[in-house]
């Protein structure tokens, strides 16, 4: 008798243990309650989801993201990033040209919420970097629109979640 009870506490203990470690991996690796609501799929390659804006309501109207901060930096086009990861923290630069490469000037903003960055005062050059942090990595995104058709620049590290006009492409 003495034994099942042993066995029985340490089988308790046991799947006690294994709920507190599935419980803390999924709410600091899982994907965000913001990415989880746009039904971004929770092994989504990307880290950052990102849609370009024609006014800030849209952030709260289609995309359903309430009170969401705003971060200006010279210029009117609008972008809402979301990290797709509850791992991803975002440092934003200003970006400056030296020689025929954009680089990071001065940190402007950090964060690891979502938030509209609204920048680019030319359509050529982008005016931000967005450094997109993971487990001791960083990755480079620069949000700028795409020159031959207006559309969202992604690259492999960010999904467009652009909503589009009826017959656009």
């Amino acid at each position: 008798m003495k034994k099942n009870r042993k066995k029985l506490i340490i089988i308790g203990i046991i799947i006690v243990v294994l709920m507190a470690v599935f419980y803390v991996l999924n709410n600091r690796f899982g994907i965000t309650k913001y990415a989880e609501n746009l039904n971004i799929a929770s092994d989504s390659k990307e880290l950052l989801a990102v849609a370009l804006l024609n006014n800030i309501e849209e952030a709260e109207t289609k995309y359903k993201i309430e009170d969401v901060k705003v971060y200006e930096y010279n210029g009117d086009e609008l972008y809402l990033i979301i990290p797709i990861y509850k791992n991803v923290s975002i440092n934003v630069y200003s970006a400056v040209m030296e020689e025929a490469d954009i680089v990071k000037d001065k940190l402007l903003y950090t964060t690891n919420k979502p938030f509209i960055l609204k920048c680019n005062i030319s359509d050529i050059i982008p005016n931000t970097i967005v450094d997109i942090k993971q487990n001791n990595k960083i990755y480079n995104y620069s949000p700028s629109l795409n020159l031959k058709d207006g559309s969202l620049y992604v690259n492999e590290y960010v999904e467009d979640i652009s909503f589009k006009e009826e017959g656009a492409p």
